[in-house]
Order: structure tokens, then C-alpha cells, then sequence
């Protein structure tokens, strides 16, 4: 059975990869979010955080991978995690290039991969997840599907819609990509090179190094029941185990392994000649239970730490001398514009861990990531960009694969009346006012009548908004042809409020019922 266990972990491993990877490359939208709950509450970061918002599945799934931790070691980073899963990749593609390469033991750097885990935690808990954001595994490896994988395959899927067209054959449809711009895809690219030329050189030091879902699984791990050991009676000291072991954690001179380091590969019990390693139990641990979030001493550490976070905030717009409709319509878009369910900008941010899985999944793609609109601390977290597209009226996907409680799920009910924003009209901007013509784009396309034409001028109409019942979906800014700024566009709350019911008129016939038909 031991000798089984790497195949078991492969098969596992790369179950849980393609199923993670389709999630953010369903074009179509058929997997169901029964799923994407699922396979987002099996990932340890997202897991927790959304665990501090609300109790539910994701609960599970954290529950799942620490008692799994406890039981089997840090078995979690080479088959459920993707990021660790696409490091053994680029570490199999290193063999095959040079089949002489061979690992040495080398002591983890534990006080760096430590601080930077108190760091990342500190900052957290204080209201801000620029730095987890920037090592976090499933966040990372959400960003490079999103914007590196996921572009080049609709490129190419629309590159094959063209030739298919070009003999008469209309199977294959235009896919539009409009989320992506020069920071999303720089960044995803950079994070890339690093863990790939990390990989390739020292196996999983990224791992052991840099990742906070690591440091967390290592520090459990190190009172798991079952552990890789080396049998002292079978061993002949071959040191082959050492040399093939990624997470560079086998001493074959002191004959000792470091659990901590450990990721539960198994490589060195596949590769063992004469049978020296074993996977057992080897003491027996007192049950713990895990530690209660007080929320008077995250109130506490938040008081303390958010000063100096402060300096990754968004500062104010010191231009006072602008003219008045400019400044008017630059203050309205210093706050940028959170999806439905995310309750406020600062729950968004706090929660948000910028995997972009809402990004892939979004049908109209109005989600596109940020770059300094949250400021530093909130960079690549998603926005509402309505130059590119609107909310749809009747969606609710985001919140119901939100991985981590940033966005919470609505019925679809409740979100038609979730207040995003409010549109705000710039009457002197209006093609109406500026070239004397009719227009009305804004009113047609809003899905609530917050926009309503009303007369203007000898025989023309200019739109009016009521703000009541305006939901803040975009469309109407979407929607509106003036350039380069639009003559009616959408103001973020930053809190979410709760917008009226539209009032519906009945229509009454104007024709005579004793006459005719009237056609």
C-alpha cells in the first residue's frame, strides 16, 4: 500500500487541478455553483477568511484541511492546492531537461517564512490584504488563469470562430475580452517568472519560503499523527531519498526529516530501493482545540496596526481649483464602484483576496481588476468598470462563488434592490443640450427606469434620474455616447443601501371598444 501512495497523490492532485483550472476558464457557465462552493472551500485562505464573515461550507472545507493536517501532514500543498500542483509541474519539466538534477538538504529558512506570516496576518487583521494578496497560492494562481491563460485561449477560440466562418460554418461563437489591461497582465506574468524560476531551480521553496497557507499547514504539521520516517533498520544510507525530495527537507546523513517542510509528496518512498521510508503513526497527540476570534482583540490589534497601514490607502484629491462640473465628476470617481453583495468597500476590501475567479465568471465582464482605485492595499482586487460593460439586472453569480465572504450571495430579488451606486446626470455634457439632438441611450438601457426622458426644448427630451430607485448597474453610463467623459455615469456608495421598487403603471388601451378594430 505505501508504495501506492504517490500514484494515489498524482491522481488526486491532478483531480482537484483541472477542476479548479475549469472553474476559471468555463466560458460557458456550466459548471454549477453547487460546485464552485465545493472546490473554493477545499483552498485554505479563502476557506478561513470566509469563515470569519459567515459560517457555512467553507467552514467545512477549513475544518477538512486542518484535521486532514493533523491526521496526514501538509499533504494539502501537492494535491489540493493548484499553485503547488503547477510547481510540481515546472519541477517535472526541469527533470526531463536535466534528468542529472538532484536535490540537497538544506535547513528552511523558518524565521524569514515566520515574520512574513505575522506580517501577512498582522496586516490582515488590521483591514488590509495587500500582502497575503501578493503570496496568497489560489489567489495567485486564479490571476494567472484569469489574465494570462484565459485571454489566449479566447484568442484562439475566436481565431478558429474566424476560420470555421470563413467556409460557412457558424459552430463556433466571438468571445470579447474586457477586463484585461496593463497592470493585470504584468503582474500575473511577474509572479509566474518568480515561482517558475524558483521551482525549476529549488523545488518547492516558494513553499517553504514565501507562502502563508504554508507556514500555517507547517506549524500544524508538526504535530500530525501519521509522518514520512525513515527505518533505520532497512535504510542503507544510499542517500537517494534526499535527492529527490522537493521540499529539501531529508537529512540522509542524520537520517532525520523535517515534517515541518514536509509538503506529502511521497517522492522519497517511491524512489526508496530498499524500502526505508514508511508513512506511520509515531506519537499520539492531545486533542486541541483551535483559537476563537475575539473581536475585542482584533478591534484592539486594528487601532494599533491601521495607522500604519494607513500609508497604502487612497489619499485625496488635493485639486480644489478644478472647474466645477470637472470637480464634480472626479470627486465621484475617487471611490471606486464594489460588486452587489459586497456590502461596503471596506468589507470588500478586508475579505478580498483578489483571486478573480468573480473576473472569469462574470457574463457581461463589468468585473475587471484594479489597479491603485482601492489604493496600494487593495490592488488587483476587482471593480466595477462600466466603460467596459454593466451589471446584469437579473445576475447573481459573483456572490455565489465568492470563495472567501468578500462577496456574499443574494437571492436574485434582494440584489434588483441592492444600491451599488447612484447615477448622477451631467446636463451640460448631454448630446441633447450639446448638439441639440435626441438621444435618450441612458433611459433604454436602464432596467429600472431610474431614467426617465422628460421634454426639453421645442420638441426634444433630456433624461432625468431618480435616485430612489437607481440600483447602480451601470448600464446607462455603459451605455451613453458622449466622450471623453460621460454625460451620465454612476457614483460609488460606499456603502451599499437598499433602493426602492420601481413603480409599475399599468397601461390602459386608448382605443374605443364600440368602434373597429383599429387594425
Amino acid at each position: 500500500m505505501v508504495r501506492w501512495l504517490k500514484k494515489i497523490r498524482v491522481a488526486v492532485a491532478l483531480v482537484f487541478f483541472l477542476s479548479v483550472s475549469f472553474l476559471f476558464l468555463d466560458f460557458g457557465s456550466i459548471t454549477p455553483a453547487g460546485l464552485h462552493s465545493v472546490l473554493a472551500s477545499t483552498q485554505l485562505v479563502p476557506a478561513l477568511i470566509r469563515t470569519l464573515v459567515v459560517f457555512g461550507s467553507a467552514s467545512i472545507g477549513l475544518v477538512f484541511i486542518l484535521v486532514l493536517t493533523l491526521l496526514f501532514g501538509r499533504v494539502y500543498c501537492s494535491t489540493i492546492c493548484p499553485l503547488g500542483v503547477l510547481q510540481d509541474i515546472v519541477i517535472r519539466i526541469a527533470k526531463r531537461i536535466n534528468r542529472r538534477r538532484r536535490y540537497k538538504y538544506k535547513k528552511p529558512s523558518y524565521v524569514i517564512h515566520y515574520l512574513l506570516f505575522v506580517l501577512m496576518t498582522g496586516t490582515a487583521i488590521s483591514g488590509s490584504l495587500f500582502l497575503l494578496n501578493l503570496f496568497e497560492p489560489f489567489s495567485n494562481y486564479g490571476r494567472l488563469l484569469s489574465n494570462l491563460v484565459s485571454p489566449a485561449v479566447v484568442l484562439a477560440n475566436n481565431a478558429l470562430g474566424n476560420i470555421f466562418g470563413f467556409f460557412g460554418l457558424l459552430i463556433i461563437y466571438q468571445i470579447p475580452i474586457l477586463h484585461i489591461n496593463a497592470a493585470s497582465l504584468i503582474a500575473p506574468l511577474a509572479f509566474l517568472v518568480l515561482v517558475g524560476v524558483l521551482s525549476y531551480n529549488s523545488g518547492r521553496v516558494f513553499c517553504n519560503l514565501l507562502c502563508p497557507a504554508g507556514a500555517l499547514l507547517g506549524i500544524i504539521s508538526r504535530f500530525s499523527i501519521f509522518k514520512i520516517v525513515i527505518d533505520e533498520n532497512n535504510c542503507k544510507e544510499c542517500g537517494l531519498c534526499e535527492r529527490v525530495c522537493k521540499a529539501r527537507c531529508i537529512d540522509s546523513h542524520t537520517l532525520e526529516i523535517d515534517s515541518a517542510a514536509c509538503v506529502g509528496c511521497f517522492n522519497c518512498i517511491d524512489g526508496c530501493p530498499t524500502g526505508g521510508m514508511s508513512f506511520r503513526g509515531r506519537r499520539k497527540q492531545t486533542a486541541r482545540t483551535l483559537p476563537v476570534v475575539h473581536e475585542g482583540r482584533r478591534a484592539l490589534l486594528k487601532s494599533t496596526m491601521l495607522p500604519a497601514v494607513g500609508l497604502l490607502l487612497p489619499m485625496g484629491d488635493p485639486g480644489e481649483s478644478a472647474d466645477k462640473n470637472q470637480k464634480e465628476y472626479d470627486e465621484s470617481h475617487r471611490h471606486p464602484i464594489s460588486p452587489p453583495g459586497s456590502i461596503s468597500i471596506e468589507h470588500f476590501s478586508e475579505h478580498c483576496t483578489a483571486c478573480h475567479l468573480c473576473i472569469s465568471s462574470c457574463p457581461t465582464q463589468v468585473l475587471s481588476p484594479s489597479f491603485l482605485e482601492y489604493g496600494i492595499a487593495g490592488i488587483f482586487q476587482p471593480r466595477m468598470n462600466f466603460s467596459a460593460s454593466y451589471c446584469n439586472f437579473d445576475c447573481v453569480i459573483c456572490g455565489s462563488i465568492c470563495p472567501n465572504g468578500a462577496i456574499l450571495p443574494l437571492d436574485s430579488t434582494v440584489k434588483k434592490q441592492v444600491q451599488i451606486g447612484k447615477a448622477h446626470f451631467v446636463r451640460d455634457d448631454c448630446v441633447v443640450v450639446t448638439k441639440k439632438k435626441d438621444c435618450g441611450a441612458c433611459s433604454e438601457h436602464c432596467p429600472t427606469k431610474a431614467v426617465k426622458m422628460v421634454p426639453y426644448e421645442q420638441r426634444l427630451v433630456i433624461p432625468e434620474v431618480n435616485d430612489e430607485v437607481c440600483v447602480g448597474c451601470g448600464a446607462c453610463e455603459h451605455a451613453c455616447p458622449v466622450q471623453p467623459r460621460k454625460a451620465i455615469y454612476v457614483r460609488s456608495n460606499p456603502v451599499h443601501g437598499t433602493a426602492k421598487k420601481p413603480k409599475s403603471e399599468k397601461i390602459e388601451p386608448s382605443f374605443n371598444s364600440n368602434q373597429d378594430f383599429p387594425f
